[in-house]
């Protein structure tokens, strides 16, 4: 069965330049695969559970239900709205546990850098303007800055390094951990988001997307739109 996840690979229209990051508004559109599926339905869930996930249970509890119910599908990825933090200080031990990063100006530059990781290692660098790095910064050492196949757990390291030498400090601003590995570790930190969402195939043709939406660490409603891929 083909994985279906939501991409966020060169999210290019995240952040554009001169846009300014505001926590009250979602993070900016992903690309799903398939891109013209039509919607043949909607739900919202105010009361018991849908696929494991209750209403009013714990952001961890509900990681949990996540993740069982992934392993059954074949889901490997849950994505975290609204994930930022502003203290770099803040990602110690967390960058592991995801497959993307974005770090940039509070205003949202094209030089903001786009990390993605896969197996635990950096799989691309990217800026915002869309051009493709093997290393960033591109003029620093190999202990100074992100490459093409570091190692995840090592990553946090070289960024405290990049912005302690003053030059890219404005670069850690904002930063945005969004797509969640299932087989890592909880993080204490996605109870701050306000919407987790994935996708789940329920046919050959259909699959859904399910966001579950929090209040104060716990779900408050379950939202699920449904799909048909196009003829």
């Amino acid at each position: 069965m083909k994985n279906i996840i939501f991409t966020t690979l060169l999210l290019l229209t995240l952040f554009n330049a001169g846009c300014q990051f505001d926590d009250s508004q979602p993070d900016p559109v992903t690309i799903v695969d398939p891109p013209f599926a039509t919607l043949i339905g909607r739900d919202s869930i105010t009361s018991g559970n849908y696929l494991g996930i209750g209403i009013n249970k714990s952001a961890e509890e509900i990681y949990t239900a996540i993740q069982d119910f992934g392993e059954k599908k074949d889901i490997t990825h849950v994505n975290i709205v609204s994930n930022f933090s502003v203290n770099l200080t803040e990602l110690e031990g967390r960058i592991p546990l995801y497959d993307y990063i974005l770090f940039d100006e509070s205003k949202g530059t094209d030089s903001g850098v786009q990390v993605t990781f896969v197996a635990g290692k950096v799989k691309s660098i990217y800026l915002n303007s869309g051009k493709s790095l093997s290393q960033w910064p591109s003029n620093a050492t190999v202990e100074s800055s992100v490459w093409i196949g570091d190692q995840a757990a090592d990553i946090y390291q070289k960024l405290i390094k990049i912005r302690n030498k003053g030059t890219y400090a404005n670069k850690f601003e904002r930063l945005l951990l969004l797509s969640k590995s299932l087989s890592t570790s909880y993080d204490v930190l996605m109870a701050r988001s306000p919407q987790w969402y994935f996708v789940n195939r329920t046919g050959a043709d259909l699959w859904e997307e399910i966001k579950i939406h929090f209040k104060e660490g716990k779900v408050s409603y379950i939202e699920v739109n449904r799909y048909r891929d196009p003829v």
